[in-house]
């Protein structure tokens, strides 16, 4: 039901006794009293308005003429002093204007304050939901369009025609004395426009005997992202329903502790959760994209399972920031910020990340080193050299890495190593990232000198700038985001400094009590950067990408890969980051397929319309999650069809900014299972469609890598488009491109990242 002509009716009753107050027609003549007109009744559809005219001259009602007005348009044939107010005035305002000439002959026209907007009575409804058989609940729920105090209502229920006493409440739990019969709800209230109102539901169907229990389902507060700096207590609230009697409620819990917090809930499902924000892991978070989850297990009465899951971000990166500020002023000795782990903390098999910039006019070098029981230079896991000219590891010249290095600019650094392997003649395992491109398809050997120093692991930690020689002045290498974690996969935090807890100019050599940091640190300071973020920011403008447009009436815009039969990736990851202006109204895609490259017959095809994301042809997973126009997006896509076949679909997974679509792995909705039971074979970055063009709006694409593996540490093909010249053809046309034949519209592009 809508309101009548859109208005907004008011809310509460007014009865009416307006004075008019203007007077169109002013009385020129000396000695006249003015008249005064009143209106009395109700702005109620069916209600009578009438006015009272008088004027201390006399005058000769039967002469006086009257226009009816609604919303100042006159209402034809209302010439009377009264006026019944019909369907026709509902939502408008009412003035009525009189002229005449008193017994003193002074002529006289006179127009009363508006009423408020008419009032109707929108008839209100009851309906009554849920399972017909006893031990089920019905719920009665009653629609008003003029609004009503759901506590006011009064119901009561019948089963075939008899009230079911103490059956008083919204809700009523059948039993087996309604088994055979029917029932109606019945409601009383008076709305908020004064309206009173008896209704009755529809009869039910025929009540039957009790059958299985019914699972319970949740709603409400599920899904939950809080900053790490959030340290009051967050609410929310959880809807069971259950068409058993007495099961939409939960198992409460109090004071349970999480992963990274505290939790407790009521069985009326409001619950709190407290984030333990000195928790290391929850403490080193650096930004929005650097996050970690918190998963709760709940339960309704009838034991039926489900989770709120807390995604815990790092706060969004806010200009000003502090960073590290190393400099080298010293003849005899290098600037360094060194952190070395207890002998009982040293880490076998970790990572490290970390964010650099190093400024233009530093000639000298810069180092990132890890190191085990020795921090000779030579004894490293790994030491990577910092040159203006690239990046070198020292003494490891089996390691190219062909990455370019960008003065002024912040750098991501992740560093792995395992040695659990290791020992006085195996040397640890390593990988190298700069700025999310691996410097080898494979892990590589430490060059370490002793072997022995290195097969504990890592227990030291050393950034430093220029050597034992000349200085380097005022020019600085800063650090920030500094994380080590206790494994690999990164999910545990050993030590984080990300340098905000530190005043600004604050030491972090051994004359600060508070610093964290070994008594080798030299020349190390806390600095704060106006107007900077640290991490890698859109700070570069001559950031190389795909660009794709569609302007082929007959095609859409393409960007594909194939891979070759005999590298089809069974179970595998796909990272690639993605910005679609705001301008395109057409949508664009990111689809993994096997044998076949139809539409329908994909493993997933993720459309990314203005209006958000959808899987194609998947309805079972609604995504959430928003899609911001103009910025840099990362999607990750896993997939399993290591036991899929013509009958059993792939599994995948979907993350979004680091952000899950779903809690679990999802199954293809392909229509030709028996073409993804291979894996994938053929990814598809697509703009547009065979209809209408989308002019010179892009679709960009950059740091696109396949991965065969789930883990995502072997790149079967990367490319982050910095190997091309600007404007360089993707398509067929260019005989370097690495991309399939379908490619179309696709070209090298500068865009900030």
């Amino acid at each position: 039901m809508k309101k009548l002509m859109n208005k907004t009716i008011a809310i509460s009753t007014i009865a009416l006794a307006i004075v008019g107050c203007n007077t169109d027609t002013l009385p020129d003549k000396n000695g006249n009293s003015f008249g005064q007109l009143s209106l009395s009744g109700e702005a109620k559809v069916g209600e009578t308005l009438t006015t009272t005219l008088t004027d201390a001259n006399g005058l000769d009602a039967s002469a006086v003429s009257y226009t009816w007005m609604a919303d100042d348009v006159a209402i034809a044939s209302a010439t009377s002093s009264s006026l019944v107010l019909t369907d026709a005035q509902a939502g408008t305002n009412i003035k009525v204007s009189v002229s005449y000439t008193d017994n003193d002959n002074h002529s006289e026209v006179i127009t009363s304050n508006p009423t408020p907007d008419v009032l109707i009575n929108f008839i209100g409804l009851v309906e009554v939901s849920g399972t017909l058989e006893s031990g089920k609940l019905l719920t009665a729920t009653v629609l008003d369009d003029n609004d009503f105090d759901p506590e006011s209502v009064v119901y009561s229920w019948l089963a075939d025609g008899v009230a079911i006493v103490d059956a008083t409440e919204s809700t009523f739990a059948l039993t087996d004395d309604e088994i055979g019969k029917t029932v109606v709800a019945t409601a009383a209230y008076s709305d908020l426009d004064g309206y009173t109102e008896t209704l009755t539901s529809a009869a039910t169907g025929v009540i039957a005997p009790a059958s299985a229990n019914t699972p319970a389902t949740f709603s409400g507060d599920l899904t939950v992202t809080i900053a790490n700096n959030v340290s009051d207590a967050v609410t929310g609230t959880i809807v069971v329903s259950d068409d058993d009697a007495n099961e939409n409620v939960l198992e409460a819990q109090a004071n349970l502790t999480t992963t990274f917090g505290t939790f407790s809930v009521l069985a009326t499902g409001e619950w709190t959760y407290t984030l333990d924000i000195s928790n290391a892991t929850v403490a080193s978070l650096v930004n929005a994209n650097d996050i970690v989850t918190d998963t709760v297990a709940i339960s309704s009465a009838d034991g039926t399972a489900a989770e709120i899951v807390y995604t815990i971000t790092g706060a969004e990166d806010v200009a000003p920031t502090k960073a590290a500020r190393l400099t080298d002023n010293m003849d005899d000795d290098a600037g360094e910020l060194r952190y070395k782990l207890s002998s009982s903390d040293i880490i076998a098999a970790g990572k490290l990340t970390v964010s650099f910039l190093k400024e233009s006019v530093v000639e000298k070098d810069a180092y990132i080193g890890i190191y085990g029981s020795s921090t000779s230079t030579s004894n490293a896991l790994i030491d990577l050299r910092i040159q203006n000219s690239g990046y070198v590891i020292r003494n490891n010249e089996g390691v190219d890495i062909t990455i370019p290095f960008n003065a002024d600019k912040w750098t991501d650094v992740e560093m792995t190593w395992d040695a659990t392997n290791a020992s006085a003649t195996v040397a640890p395992l390593l990988t190298l990232t700069i700025d999310g491109t691996s410097v080898t398809t494979s892990p590589f050997a430490s060059v370490s000198e002793s072997l022995s120093d290195v097969a504990v692991g890592v227990q030291t930690v050393i950034f430093k700038l220029g050597d034992n020689g000349s200085v380097s002045g005022d020019a600085a290498y800063y650090l920030d985001n500094f994380k080590l974690y206790a494994d690999i996969a990164g999910t545990t935090v050993q030590f984080g400094d990300d340098f905000e807890s530190y005043d600004d100019g604050a030491s972090l050599d051994t004359d600060n009590p508070a610093s964290p940091y070994n008594s080798a640190t030299a020349e190390a300071f806390v600095e704060l950067l106006s107007g900077s973020t640290s991490g890698n920011s859109e700070t570069n403008p001559d950031n190389l990408t795909a660009r794709i447009t569609d302007n082929m009436d007959d095609d859409a815009g393409e960007l594909r890969y194939k891979l070759s039969s005999s590298d089809i990736i069974a179970a595998g990851k796909l990272t690639v980051s993605f910005l679609k202006e705001a301008a395109i109204e057409k949508d664009a895609y990111i689809g993994l397929f096997g044998s076949s490259t139809s539409t329908s017959n994909a493993l997933i095809d993720l459309r990314i319309q203005n209006s958000g994301y959808v899987i194609r042809n998947n309805e079972g997973v609604d995504i959430t999650i928003p899609f911001t126009a103009d910025k840099w997006t990362d999607v990750e896509l896993t997939w399993d069809a290591t036991n899929a076949s013509a009958t059993a679909a792939p599994m995948l997974t979907l993350t979004i900014d680091g952000t899950s679509v779903t809690t679990s792995a999802f199954a293809s909705v392909s229509e030709s299972l028996s073409d993804v039971a291979i894996g994938v074979q053929t990814v598809i970055f697509k703009l547009g469609d065979n209809g209408s063009v989308s002019g010179d709006a892009a679709y960009y694409l950059d740091e696109f890598k396949l991965f065969s593996d789930l883990a995502g540490t072997t790149v079967l093909f990367e490319d982050n488009f910095e190997g091309y010249a600007e404007g360089d053809s993707l398509d067929d046309d260019n005989t370097a491109s690495p991309y399939n034949s379908a490619t179309a519209e696709a070209v090298v592009a500068k865009k900030a990242k």
